[in-house]
């Protein structure tokens, strides 16, 4: 009995990942394996593959759209996830100040009649304040224009010319640098001995890029108030696609990596956790299969401009997304404005992220609608 005893006292050694092949396509990732793994700490975001951020971003964005449409599972499965931070749904609502209050509608008044013209007063319906040539209603995006990008592509000299990702513009030139710098003394950047002396790397005991319960408290009231709720009606509908494309998720993901491939796991990560944020925890995106298309672009370019230090051109990424240059700009300055320019988030918040909500949203769809399903 004493062996017996002495056996069962001996901890287990944690599980290890073995040596495994990276997968080579999208199709060699199991979800569940991938789930497991991420539960357990056999994955963690030091060693996901690009595919396996695909598979997460795009498992965040279709469970969403799903719970969503169940809005009772939805309120229930956001009111577990505000809990994780201490923050009580009915308490947040009660703490939402009320709107502003607005002035008392004026009654209409009957049109005045003159004897040469008939005028009507600005209280009349069929006066419009807006400036002519201008819609009220922002019209829908068209669709998404796919081109066949294939290995070599015809330029417009009828060429054939590789397609590859492009620098920015600022970085096309940077071999001439030093050539083009006339005093050689002060360099066009920062050496990084001075960096070095000059920077403090001790940790921040509250940093802002961190959640705490006063923080999303302000930043939930102030999604809440009137004004930003129209602002970000309007902002929506930029996003809104008159068409659904012939692509899934996974598909449109897939095409972004294959043509943009210096998109890190890290950006892939950032960008669902963000729409996580704006979708579950503030709950002012509704997530459809019409406007989730142009959030995956707007979100992935946002964080790729944040976190990598060179990108692709926004001709080249335009392309690969099936849109405009103009449309691409106007999508990142939308979901700036969705995000209130708050793309930095902690280490803390990342990891949260993939290590209990992506975690937790999946068991939980799992479990009510896969099984209901």
């Amino acid at each position: 009995m004493s062996y017996v005893k002495e056996i069962s006292d001996i901890p287990l050694k944690p599980s290890q990942e073995t040596f495994v092949d990276d997968p080579t396509s999208i199709d060699e990732v199991s979800l569940d394996e991938l789930v497991f793994d991420i539960a357990h700490g056999i994955k963690t975001i030091n060693n996901l593959h690009v595919f396996h951020a695909i598979i997460i971003m795009c498992t965040t964005l279709s469970d969403i759209i799903k719970l969503q449409s169940n809005r009772e599972l939805f309120v229930e499965f956001r009111r577990q996830q505000l809990a994780r931070y201490g923050i009580d749904l009915d308490e947040i609502n009660q703490f939402t100040p009320p709107p502003p209050s607005q002035p008392q509608p004026q009654p209409l008044q009957p049109p005045t009649i003159n004897s040469d013209s008939i005028m009507y007063t600005l209280n009349d319906s069929n006066i419009s304040t807006m400036p002519p040539g201008r819609s009220a209603t922002p019209p829908l995006s068209p669709p998404l224009k796919f081109a066949k990008l294939n290995s070599n592509t015809l330029s417009k000299e009828g060429l054939v010319t590789s397609f590859r990702e492009s620098t920015p513009d600022s970085l096309a030139n940077s071999d001439n640098l030093d050539d083009n710098v006339t005093d050689k003394s002060h360099p066009p950047y920062i050496p990084i001995e001075i960096l070095v002396q000059n920077s403090c790397l001790d940790p921040i005991e509250n940093p802002i890029s961190d959640i705490n319960h006063e923080k999303f408290r302000k930043e939930y009231a102030y999604n809440q108030d009137l004004k930003r709720q129209t602002q970000t009606s309007h902002l929506l509908k930029i996003f809104k696609l008159i068409k659904i494309p012939p692509l899934t998720i996974e598909q449109f993901l897939v095409r972004i990596k294959t043509y943009s491939s210096s998109i890190s796991v890290t950006s892939y990560i950032h960008s669902a956790s963000m729409l996580f944020k704006l979708c579950v925890l503030l709950d002012i995106v509704p997530l459809t299969q019409s406007n989730v298309y142009r959030l995956i672009l707007a979100s992935i370019r946002c964080s790729t401009k944040k976190l990598e230090d060179v990108y692709q051109k926004q001709k080249s990424f335009a392309t690969v997304g099936g849109i405009t240059t103009k449309d691409l700009f106007r999508l990142e300055v939308s979901f700036l404005y969705l995000c209130n320019f708050k793309l930095i988030i902690g280490e803390t918040v990342f990891n949260d992220f993939l290590t209990q909500e992506f975690i937790e949203l999946r068991q939980f769809c799992k479990l009510n609608l896969e099984t209901v399903a």
